[in-house]
């Protein structure tokens, strides 16, 4: 078993990330920060708590999802050590894409599969919307409910270092996935505390952005309306916060696959800056 440092990895990526700003960050502009602001502007606008009809901006927000995992590997590549072009980071990220989106739906569709038919057993039902109705929900339903999120939980931590594998490796969507979870055993709570630390961190200063910018914005030019430059400028400072995290978690997850997989793929080590 590899040994893994969270602090080790942290001062890799940060390393990495500040090398390589002038290749990443465009990177991110472009296939993070730009696809979630589309998304932004095209999804319907909605009150807080109700999901938005169904239509042709899930076309175009699933079109956006999948740059942004090209975004994400081709990051992965730049952060370990990548000795080509950035163009070529992203044809080779988006050649590998399609393992990545099999690799994930591998192992989700049959979790929610599960999951949805065991909720069927317990008697709860969904909304005329096609949702699960938490209204209606029998201890039996929270039950499973909790089963549920806490597999997802697991797996997810176990396959942490997908993106990296796919990103790094030649195998198809099943090696890859035997790979990364083979990869994490023995370093489950480690890489959990970690993602924990990660999320809170990104949702605290998303929230705190979005109350911050969205009352300006709101005060000085209007309520954000469908298409508004108002919607806008709300859109971009989350997108901004959104393309942050990307490169923070991209890099993180790169340099934790370098030390979980040496010294067998030969991962480049990242010099530390100071």
């Amino acid at each position: 078993m590899s040994s893994l440092s969270i602090g080790r990895a942290w001062d890799e990526a940060k390393a990495a990330l500040l090398a390589n700003r002038k290749l990443i960050v465009p990177v991110a502009l472009g296939l993070i920060l730009l696809p979630a602001v589309i998304v932004s502007m095209v999804e319907p606008r909605v009150p807080p708590g109700e999901t938005p009809p169904a239509g042709s901006w899930m076309l175009i927000g699933l079109a956006m999802v999948i740059v942004m995992i090209v975004g994400q590997l081709a990051i992965v590549l730049l952060v370990n050590g990548w000795r080509g072009s950035v163009g070529e980071a992203i044809g080779k990220a988006s050649r590998r894409s399609p393992v990545f989106i099999l690799s994930a739906l591998i192992y989700l569709v049959p979790v929610i599969l599960v999951f949805s038919v065991l909720l069927g057993f317990a008697g709860v039902g969904t909304t005329a919307e096609g949702q699960v109705d938490l209204a209606n929900f029998n201890s039996t339903g929270w039950l499973i409910l909790l089963l549920f999120f806490l597999a997802l939980v697991y797996v997810s931590i176990r396959l942490l270092p997908l993106l990296p594998v796919v990103a790094s490796e030649g195998t198809g969507a099943i090696a890859s996935l035997k790979r990364s979870f083979a990869m994490t055993s023995g370093h489950f709570w480690r890489l959990f505390g970690f993602l924990v630390v990660l999320m809170v961190a990104f949702f605290i200063l998303a929230l705190t952005v979005g109350a911050v910018i969205g009352s300006l914005v709101t005060m000085t030019l209007g309520e954000p309306g469908p298409w508004t430059l108002s919607l806008l400028l709300i859109a971009l400072a989350g997108g901004l916060v959104q393309a942050g995290f990307v490169m923070v978690y991209a890099g993180m997850v790169a340099r934790i696959y370098a030390q979980l997989s040496a010294p067998q793929t030969g991962v480049p080590d990242v010099t530390r800056e100071g």
